[in-house]
């Protein structure tokens, strides 16, 4: 087992392409390739945000809703059935914002990536103009 040189997964080593970013392993990939795969890396994570927050609002309406009308307004009081879906769309809720939350971390780091990449390219290109001087 070896590492993909783009996304860092761990892929058989008579593989020729990744399988998680599909760079072609038998070469050494290009900056593009590495670029694409984290702009893949942050529409995936972006994607997740979206699911978190539909699951948020299915939370809210769960927590505080459903026992509103259902119990409150019909029965006129809060039972057991009333709090505990309370209790389950609020964890709905603090899951989704830490999910939210580790997930833009991972796309700050990715961009951080990025950047560095960006840089150590352009002292490349910077450290090969002045060496041909």
């Amino acid at each position: 087992m070896t590492n993909c040189p783009v996304c860092n997964t761990k892929v058989d080593a008579k593989a020729k392409f990744c399988s998680e970013c599909g760079v072609e392993l038998s070469k050494a990939p290009s900056e593009r390739a590495w670029i694409i795969a984290m702009q893949e890396k942050i529409r995936s994570a972006r994607n997740n945000n979206t699911i978190f927050t539909t699951i948020a609002v299915v939370g809210i309406m769960i927590a505080v809703v459903v026992p509103y009308y259902t119990h409150f307004i019909r029965l006129n009081n809060m039972d057991s059935v009333s709090w505990g879906l309370t209790g389950f769309g609020a964890l709905l809720i603090i899951g989704c914002a830490f999910g939210i939350w580790w997930e833009n971390m991972s796309i700050n780091d990715i961009i951080d990536d990025l950047k560095l990449g960006q840089e150590e390219a352009e002292n490349k290109a910077f450290n090969e103009e002045n060496e041909g001087k």
